[in-house]
């Protein structure tokens, strides 16, 4: 696929998953359509970033599909248990106890996540040069930051839409 089809395409999708964001009647969507639509985007981001070609894109989302789930599920079973630390009073009332092994949980997860990032790189730089790599972790997080923005700016838009219907 050339560029210019490439870039339509992330553009598309990227349009198309920015409608379903700003749209807030809710119908027919759920988180899963949302986290499909996400996905989609993000695929396209990246491919269209990274200059994937059609060979290389398959050798490489298999492998980053897998990175993320792990990720992923590091997130949850950490997340999992920093949850059982923390009472119905909330982070503020938290016994010394609790906070001490909350901080041992925390680094344990960084350093867990940190193992993983390492593991991942690594099979990454056998696939693909080490600047596409770099590239992947560059692009990765412009995306989430983009996301981010639009929507912070998408919610500072429904908010003075309900500022403004109430006054």
């Amino acid at each position: 696929m050339n560029k210019y089809k490439m870039k339509t395409l992330y553009i598309a999708l990227l349009l198309g998953f920015s409608l379903s964001i700003s749209a807030q009647d809710g119908k027919g969507r759920g988180p899963q359509m949302d986290r499909e639509k996400l996905k989609a985007a993000r695929i396209a981001f990246l491919t269209n970033r990274l200059d994937l070609t059609p060979d290389s894109a398959k050798e490489f989302w298999p492998l980053f599909n897998e990175y993320e789930k792990k990720k992923s599920d590091l997130y949850k079973s950490y997340n999992k248990q920093k949850r059982s630390l923390i009472t119905e009073k909330g982070f503020e009332n938290m016994t010394e106890a609790n906070a001490s092994k909350m901080l041992d949980i925390y680094t344990e997860q960084k350093q867990a996540e940190l193992n993983l990032e390492k593991t991942y790189l690594s099979r990454f730089g056998k696939i693909m040069p080490s600047t596409k790599v770099w590239m992947v972790l560059r692009f990765d997080s412009e995306f989430r930051r983009s996301l981010m923005q639009r929507i912070n700016r998408d919610r500072n838009r429904e908010d003075n839409r309900t500022k403004s219907d109430k006054e």
